[in-house]
């Protein structure tokens, strides 16, 4: 997701030019903390973070992985804008199609948006997330 998001142009001019997409990865014992990190965002980043995949049931089974795109504008910026920049973006190279729209991996649907919300940190500063869903098709290869 990380590298769907770098790829629309119109985000990495909205964004810090250093580090600009953060994808968060457990390395324990130097990176364990979600609520850490997420302190840590420097303004005009992003943090993309896994937080959980369930099991969804129905017609057919298959895992659903739970993404959250944390947002901190750049200043004097809105996070709303922001959000409506990563929700609309259209990765270059690339069909024309949101990036929402085109599956990220084999073995994925595309991913949805299923909530946007406004978030404060432990020092009492606003952030936004953009929570999403990511179903596997439940057709992977087995090895």
């Amino acid at each position: 997701m990380a590298a769907a998001l770098a790829s629309v142009p119109e985000l990495m001019v909205a964004l810090a030019p250093v580090d600009p997409i953060v994808p968060y990865v457990d390395r324990n014992p130097i990176r364990n903390s979600v609520d850490q990190a997420t302190y840590q965002m420097q303004p005009g980043q992003l943090l993309v973070v896994w937080m959980g995949t369930r099991l969804t049931k129905g017609e057919m089974s298959k895992w659903t992985h739970i993404v959250e795109i944390l947002c901190r504008a750049l200043p004097d910026h809105s996070d709303m804008d922001l959000e409506d920049i990563i929700v609309a973006g259209v990765p270059v190279p690339g069909d024309g199609m949101v990036w929402r729209n085109c599956p990220l991996l084999a073995g994925v649907y595309p991913t949805e948006v299923v909530d946007i919300e406004r978030r404060t940190d432990t020092e009492g500063v606003d952030y936004g997330a953009i929570i999403t869903e990511t179903a596997e098709t439940g057709d992977w290869p087995n090895p």
